[in-house]
């Protein structure tokens, strides 16, 4: 699935990006949307769709973003979006919020938007359809959206704080080091100066009419277009949007939308970065392309054969990497967006430690290969099979394509002219294209792709590696020798052997049973002593998805084991399966839709997986491969070390890491089974000790359950039996998890450090836990208590004080490997605040056992929990997630009628005793890392 998603959204995202004013298509639109523009100019989309049954998603679109302001306002545009939820005509302070919680649509999960540099996207999504009332005042929010927010002086006021914490947690080195690049990359552009969050100085300072004057030139409908896709009557609902839209006004004199390019070069820009945090040190080569302004089907086969090429150069770059032979650690080919009217092609290289010039040539070569010979026709043959399998498993389960989904590809449609078609429209245009490229076509397209005309190089690593950094020259000098360099064309051996070469037998089986709750499961145990759960299904149109699991996980290797166990399915999963390397193992299952996947947790090990009902079979392959005949490649070994070994290189200067370790540290009370990656992990991973330990882990299927939901394909049953049963078992062994008593010290632990930062910001993490019963209703409480305080947080610490801009908050009680609880949450702040949102974070906790809950607070948060729930029952997950909780920790399924009931028996007294007994039983460790010089940035 993962697969087929990430190929079609490759074609279609390189297919059409462009400004709907000045770009247009010759697609027609899909002709079940109903589509309009009003008088006043603002356009909508309306889309019958039934995933989610019985839900719909509300789009509200910008053509405008941070690219649209002018110097005096840089970071309005993000500004203004904040203000959304800020108050409108009909919505006073957090009224949109309030209005959409009390029917289970929450902020942050269901309500959102995004600012970017060219758009402004505003997102209400899984609405309730059922009720009238919520689906008119839904669409009032984005009436008010267009041009009626309130704006108030205390709102913006207010809001300053929040920007200020969204500025400076989004300063990653990351972050950093695009802000050095942007220049480079947009040099001459308008784009190099717009980082949409904006400047520091101008939202503290800006005045009021400046971001009202902003909002009156920029959001008017003739910019502005309402999307809706869901389980709705279409014909009703346009006349909804009639009626409360049309009377937005149009000023009459309306600036116009421009577009910004970036300018034309010759020369080859040039440009490096640096940050003590980085990772890795990357180089990138980049060729600014022009959008074409009409997106036609000889658009979409260009794009399509773009997608094949990015597809087999990195092949051929995995190739290389897994040889162990290359100066990178990684090394891609892709196509990006970079503006509304450009795209970049781009080769990029991780290099290894003082490698960086090497790793670029290695990378330019095989491109310059591809380009010089072309592709072989067992590689097009290959990539054709792929792409078609992936298309044919979407239109598979085109009705399980989701609102989201959709509405966001009605999105592009209007921002870019994307063409927006049916699924059985796209298939039929995309597959057609695909069918009919010849390997003469292909190739003579390749040669076309890399121009000599707006490169740019760009290398970005950490502070200590920049001394190693190349120079422009030099750079230049090994693209010139690699053009003019012999090279030989690629080859390539193939592997047609069967992934199964020996005949296996379909095994009897021994017993049958039933899951208490779920008729619909069928249970058996095979002669080998496995068992299995069968759920078939109906909630996707071509989906099986596989969870087996057995107890023991890494709770039963020796500490001094630890290591090697951190990586042995790491290793199985990177290094093929029976007589298939990793590379031939790819190429064998392209064209099929199913993958298996070893895990090793802390407490049990198993497999995940899904397949479509055609390659069902071959799932189970994977799988009995992965017991009986997994791999451990040296070679990939090798390079995992040399991964591991560069990122060590750098890691002491991460200062996210050095705070996860810290709380690591701290929740096992300095336990020596704690994973911690640093120079002794490095020393004591051990490929041998690796593999024993895998081998041990998945030695006996008798000690497994499997289990399978979804559309189960005729004859599965033998299938299981066949492969299975055919797994090597001790059916008189049987394993449980150890407990090893981790966790941290009784009373209180305080862990409080400085480190160097590039822009001042506290971290903070708290958690308190201890152990308690574990019940459904325990469970629950204790899931309620975590979003309670969240609402609590968003109140005080992000609204009232602007002093986060979120506090992360979950409530949790685990079974394994004993009955405990935690109340665990963490967030950024401005230092020089950091003690007063402590005190603010105690006094929340603390009034969960002194004082009753808000009611309206609890009973939002119910509603949520059932809508939710009503929802995930619908899908194939849910239940492989229910029968795993059955088989493993024995908690039985909820009807629905005791999930009701169990929720309507939380109330605030039990919320308010649950939280007594809790809180004055539990542990706590508080870890917060700050600057070495606080400055108050």
């Amino acid at each position: 699935m993962t697969t087929k998603k990430n190929i079609i959204i490759a074609i279609m995202a390189l297919s059409f990006q462009g400004a709907f004013s000045q770009f247009k298509t010759t697609i027609p639109l899909n002709k079940d949307v109903t589509t309009g523009k009003l008088k006043n100019g603002l356009t909508y989309y309306i889309l019958h769709n039934e995933e989610p049954k019985d839900r719909a998603s509300f789009y509200f679109v910008q053509n405008v973003g941070a690219i649209l302001e002018d110097d005096n306002q840089n970071g309005l545009a993000h500004f203004l979006e904040h203000m959304a939820f800020n108050g409108t005509e009909h919505f006073k302070g957090k009224g949109i919020i309030k209005m959409l919680e009390k029917n289970g649509v929450t902020f942050g999960k269901d309500i959102n938007a995004y600012t970017a540099q060219d758009e402004t996207v505003y997102n209400i999504s899984t609405v309730p359809v059922t009720n009238e009332k919520l689906i008119d005042s839904t669409l009032w929010v984005l009436h008010d959206w267009s041009g009626s927010l309130s704006l108030t002086n205390e709102e913006i006021d207010a809001e300053r704080g929040v920007i200020r914490e969204e500025w400076r947690t989004r300063r990653t080195s990351d972050f950093r080091l695009k802000m050095q690049t942007d220049p480079i990359l947009y040099k001459g552009s308008k784009y190099s100066k717009r980082d949409v969050i904006g400047d520091l100085n101008i939202i503290n300072n800006f005045k009021y009419p400046e971001l009202r004057n902003y909002y009156k030139k920029w959001y008017r409908p003739d910019l502005q277009a309402v999307i809706i896709v869901g389980d709705i009557d279409v014909k009703a609902m346009e006349q909804k949007v009639k009626a409360i839209f049309s009377g937005i006004p149009l000023a009459k004199k309306a600036a116009p939308r421009t577009y910004f390019e970036i300018p034309k070069h010759d020369e080859l820009y040039f440009g490096t970065a640096s940050d003590k945090e980085a990772s890795s040190t990357e180089i990138t080569l980049q060729y600014v392309l022009d959008e074409p302004l009409v997106k036609d089907s000889l658009l979409t086969r260009k794009n399509v054969m773009n997608s094949f090429y990015t597809s087999i150069l990195n092949n051929r770059y995995k190739e290389l990497i897994l040889k162990n032979q290359s100066a990178a650690l990684g090394l891609q080919t892709y196509f990006q967006p970079i503006s509304r009217l450009n795209t970049s092609f781009n080769i990029s290289a991780s290099a290894k430690k003082g490698k960086t010039l090497e790793a670029f040539e290695d990378a330019y070569t095989e491109a310059e290969r591809l380009k010089r010979f072309g592709i072989a026709q067992a590689e097009l043959d290959r990539t054709k099979k792929l792409f078609i399998s992936s298309y044919d498993d979407f239109i598979s389960n085109k009705d399980k394509v989701d609102n989201d989904s959709w509405s966001e590809k009605l999105t592009n449609y209007f921002l870019k002219a994307k063409p927006f078609l049916s699924a059985e429209e796209d298939y039929k245009l995309i597959v057609g294209i695909i069918k009919n490229i010849t390997l003469e076509e292909i190739n003579a397209y390749i040669k076309t792709i890399q121009k000599p005309t707006n490169q740019v190089v760009l290398v970005t690593g950490s502070d200590q590696d920049k001394v190693n950094f190349p120079t422009k020259d030099a750079v230049v000098q090994v693209m010139k020798k690699v053009e003019n360099k012999t090279l030989e064309p690629y080859t390539k051996k193939e592997n047609n052997q069967p992934l199964i070469a020996k005949e296996l037998k379909p095994a009897s089986i021994k017993k049958t049973f039933e899951v208490p709750g779920i008729s619909a499961a069928k249970g058996y145990t095979l002669e080998n002593g496995a068992n299995v759960i069968v759920l078939s299904t109906t909630y996707s149109q071509d989906q099986v998805v596989l969870t087996a699991f057995s107890k023991g996980g890494k709770s039963l290797i020796k500490t001094e084991d630890l290591a090697s166990a951190e990586i042995a399915t790491t290793m199985a999963r990177s290094s093929g399966l029976g007589n298939f390397d990793n590379i031939a193992l790819k190429e064998k299952m392209t064209g099929k839709v199913a993958q298996s996947a070893p895990f090793i947790g802390e407490n049990t090990q198993g497999f995940q997986g899904s397949s479509n009902k055609a390659d069902f079979e071959t799932m189970l392959q994977l799988l009995y491969l992965s017991f009986e005949t997994p791999r451990f490649d040296p070679n990939i070994f090798g390079i995992l070390k040399e991964q591991y070994k560069n990122r060590l290189e750098n890691i002491k200067k991460d200062n996210g890491n050095t705070f996860k370790d810290s709380v690591d540290l701290a929740n096992s009370n300095y336990n020596p089974r704690t994973f911690i990656f640093d120079e002794k992990f490095l020393e004591n991973i051990n490929l041998q000790k690796a593999e024993s330990i895998y081998k041990d882990r998945f030695k006996n299927a008798s000690d497994f359950t499997f289990v399978f939901v979804g559309n189960i394909p005729e004859g599965a049953l033998e299938i299981i039996q066949k492969y299975i049963g055919n797994l090597k078992s001790n059916p008189a062994v049987k394993e449980t998890f150890a407990d090893h008593n981790i966790g941290p010290k009784k009373g209180k632990t305080v862990v409080h450090f400085n480190r160097p930062m590039e822009v001042a910001k506290s971290t903070v993490y708290l958690n308190l836990t201890g152990k308690t019963e574990y019940s459904k209703e325990n469970a629950m409480t204790m899931y309620i208590i975590g979003e309670l305080l969240s609402k609590r947080f968003l109140q005080t610490i992000r609204e009232e004080e602007g002093g986060s801009y979120g506090v992360n908050v979950g409530g949790n009680l685990e079974i394994i490997p004993k009955p405990s609880f935690s109340l665990a949450l963490t967030f950024d702040c401005n230092p020089d605040k950091q003690e007063k949102l402590m005190q603010i974070v105690w006094k929340e906790i603390n009034d969960l056992k002194s004082n009753p809950v808000n009611a309206n607070d609890l009973e939002d948060i119910k509603k949520a929990l059932l809508k939710n729930r009503e929802e995930s029952l619908k899908t194939n997950a849910f239940w492989a997630t229910t029968l795993y909780n059955y088989s493993l920790n024995q908690i039985p399924f909820s009807t629905d009628e005791e999930y009701k009931s169990l929720i309507s028996k939380i109330n605030q007294k039990t919320i308010q005793q649950f939280s007594k007994h809790v809180l004055d039983s539990s542990s706590s460790v508080e870890v917060i890392m700050s600057p070495e010089i606080q400055s108050g940035k």
